[in-house]
């Protein structure tokens, strides 16, 4: 069975981020609370989104996302208080169309 052409498929976002918390985070947690932020703020509705963690080592990653849901994210990106017992504080670095761009402009020194 072939797949759809790159002309049918959802596009998408990546979301480069930073978390100041203090504690160390590990990408399943972080997952796990971004994936109840949006069940929480929009319902089941966010399963469209296509939402999933790229990459994350303790301070910066990369969230995957449909283009159509980039706001949606972003939101309950900005609006975690905390993962787990851990306090955090998130902050939205930039948005771009592929993994390579958005890891050379935004998460390389």
């Amino acid at each position: 069975m072939k797949g759809l052409p790159p002309s049918l498929r959802s596009r998408k976002r990546y979301i480069a981020f930073r978390i100041i918390a203090e504690k160390k985070i590990d990408e399943r947690s972080l997952s796990r609370a971004l994936s109840e932020k949006m069940l929480d703020l929009f319902g089941e509705c966010f399963a469209a989104s296509g939402l999933r963690v790229v990459s994350f080592d303790g301070e910066k990653g990369i969230i995957r996302c449909y283009r159509e849901a980039l706001e949606k994210v972003m939101v309950a990106l900005t609006l975690m208080t905390s993962i787990g017992d851990v306090k955090v504080i998130p902050l939205t670095i930039g948005v771009s169309g592929t993994i390579k761009r958005c890891k050379r402009k935004y998460l390389e020194v």
